[in-house]
């Protein structure tokens, strides 16, 4: 099972950045309905897109559901016991989507992929999450 980091939706969906041997384990957890994003990821999208450190051609609502439907893709809930895990993390680390993106992987019991440095260092450092790097 896996989680995909906001930057790994994106670049999975438009095919860069990401190695050719976990392009494959993305692939196959799509085809198994093992992948998934945070509730969060959506919005961050939009208000990259919003701030213009996104770029999308097109509707972003629609881009999303693209890239939810190529990948195969499902968004996992933002329930109460991820919103209070992501409260909970012993992570000196203020950005809520960070937080929340991990306890969704934690929840779930799933590695989170991910190249964002703030994520790896606190996974590396607490073994709170299993990631797998960009």
């Amino acid at each position: 099972m896996l989680v995909l980091d906001t930057h790994a939706l994106i670049w999975a969906h438009i095919g860069i950045r990401i190695p050719k041997k976990l392009a494959r384990r993305i692939e196959a957890a799509g085809r198994a309905n093992q992948l998934f994003i945070s509730a969060i990821t959506p919005w961050e999208i939009a208000l990259g897109v919003r701030r213009g450190r996104i770029k999308i051609a097109g509707d972003v609502l629609e881009w999303i559901h693209d890239a939810l439907d190529a990948l195969s893709a499902v968004v996992a809930p933002l329930d109460p016991a991820i919103a209070v895990d992501a409260v909970d993390l012993a992570w000196d680390h203020a950005d809520p989507s960070d937080r929340i993106i991990v306890a969704t992987a934690r929840r779930l019991g799933a590695s989170l992929v991910t190249a964002d440095t703030a994520i790896l260092g606190f996974a590396s450092s607490s073994k709170a999450v299993r990631v797998l790097e960009l």
